[in-house]
């Protein structure tokens, strides 16, 4: 199969359960992030586990964000952001950057240890890597942004263990 810019969209068949679908995704472990950002529209961050690399030439990554989100508009706005890896350490920041605390926006930073690289979007120091992006462009799928950005500073740990989420709970992930 090809793809062919002007075909007509496929049809897909009615949606499934939600509950079942949501259930099955719990099964799913993914790596858990935080991602920044910081500029004229100010300091802000939200817990992801939705982010993947896009392209190596040039460094793309891409990560999925409630389109309601505070924080989708920030990083529009700001034109910056950076997806950070979390150790296992870490998972009380998750927790704070999911909104489970009620810690809000700039609150959120007074916790962890953070820096800069290139665009000026908070680094967590203790993050296994860091991905520094410039924002490209988001593109809408129903509830949701899928924001893109090219990489433009990267930083890695020489270390740690996975923070995952699967389960609907927090997991490490043991590295040698």
């Amino acid at each position: 199969m090809t793809y062919d810019p002007g075909a007509e969209a496929p049809q897909f068949a009615p949606p499934i359960d939600a509950d079942r679908f949501r259930e099955a995704m719990s099964r799913v472990a993914g790596a858990v992030h935080i991602v920044t950002t910081a500029g004229p529209a100010g300091l802000g961050g939200l817990t992801a586990s939705a982010v993947a690399p896009i392209t190596i030439e040039p460094p793309m990554m891409l990560f999925c964000i409630t389109k309601t989100s505070s924080s989708a508009a920030r990083i529009m706005k700001n034109g910056v952001f950076c997806i950070n890896t979390l150790v296992a350490a870490d998972e009380s920041l998750a927790e704070i950057f999911a909104g489970r605390t009620g810690h809000h926006l700039e609150e959120r930073f007074a916790t962890g240890t953070w820096s800069k690289l290139k665009t000026g979007a908070p680094v967590l120091e203790t993050a296994l890597a860091a991905f520094d992006c410039c924002f490209v462009e988001a593109k809408e799928v129903s509830t949701h942004l899928i924001m893109i950005g090219v990489v433009e500073a990267v930083e890695i740990a020489s270390g740690g263990d996975a923070l995952l989420y699967t389960h609907r709970k927090y997991q490490n992930l043991l590295v040698d």
